[in-house]
């Protein structure tokens, strides 16, 4: 298998998956639905066939979603202070992760080469943004808004975790010397969101902490990998594709986002 290739099936998978974390926040109405299942389709027919203009249908989705999320804070009331509730603050951060994400596949896709950049690096950046970004800080992001002696701990995380994503943006793209203090950053909050969601869920939902474990430990071994990349001792490919792809992307994309992402579902369904 190519790199590329993997890219594209991990891209997709992403894509599939980080969106599903919508269900921690609201019950989508059957709109979602269907806008979420076409386009997936859209974006696995550009991904792989060669109608990518079909991949802008993922913006849309990315659209529709966002007012899903943010509807019930729109409604009644004043708006404009429901908007600037810790609770819905802290929900902005994944759909900003979100359209970055969409625009970088959109960019790849279409070889529209997004600051001077071409496929693999725009598939590298949608990656993350859906994985680490929509997936995974969404997840911490969730677990923010659920009342709980550890919720400013959240909240402050999630900010750290996207102001670390945006010094390792900017590091790569000209600025070198903030990118490692953005991988520091998410080296420290992503394991620290896990433990303190651990520590939250023993006792109260055995599943959500086994589940939040499996994804610590999964997450430790892509951290170390990526370390080992930024200090150029990474191992060798796997099967011909660089270990940061064959082993840190699908190891991310398939145990540590999922698992993370279950956890919090099962620990809110759990203590209701």
């Amino acid at each position: 298998m190519s790199e590329l290739l993997l890219l594209r099936v991990l891209l997709l998978l992403s894509i599939i998956i980080a969106p599903l974390g919508t269900r921690a926040w609201v019950q989508p109405p059957r709109v979602w639905v269907r806008a979420y299942v076409a386009a997936v389709i859209a974006v696995a027919l550009g991904l792989f066939l060669p109608v990518a203009a079909l991949c802008v249908l993922w913006v849309c989705f990315c659209i529709v979603n966002a007012i899903v999320l943010l509807g019930p804070s729109m409604r009644g009331g004043d708006r404009v202070q429901n908007l600037r509730t810790p609770g819905t603050l802290v929900m902005f951060v994944p759909l900003v992760f979100s359209f970055i994400a969409a625009t970088w596949l959109v960019g790849g896709a279409n070889d529209l080469r997004i600051l001077g950049y071409g496929p693999f690096f725009s598939y590298y950046a949608a990656l993350h943004g859906n994985v680490l970004g929509w997936g995974f800080v969404g997840a911490i992001a969730a677990s923010a808004k659920r009342a709980g002696s550890h919720r400013r701990i959240y909240l402050a995380l999630v900010f750290v975790c996207l102001a670390s994503f945006l010094m390792i943006a900017f590091g790569i793209d000209g600025l070198a010397v903030i990118k490692p203090i953005g991988v520091t950053g998410l080296t420290l909050a992503l394991p620290l969101a896990l433990v303190v969601f651990i520590v939250e869920a023993r006792g109260q939902s055995r599943r959500a902490a086994l589940a939040a474990t499996l994804s610590l430990v999964a997450l430790t071994v892509t951290m170390v990998l990526a370390w080992q990349n930024e200090l150029g001792v990474a191992p060798g490919p796997v099967l011909g594709v660089r270990s940061l792809v064959a082993v840190h992307g699908v190891v991310n994309t398939l145990i540590v986002v999922p698992a993370f992402m279950l956890a919090t579902r099962w620990l809110g369904d759990d203590v209701r």
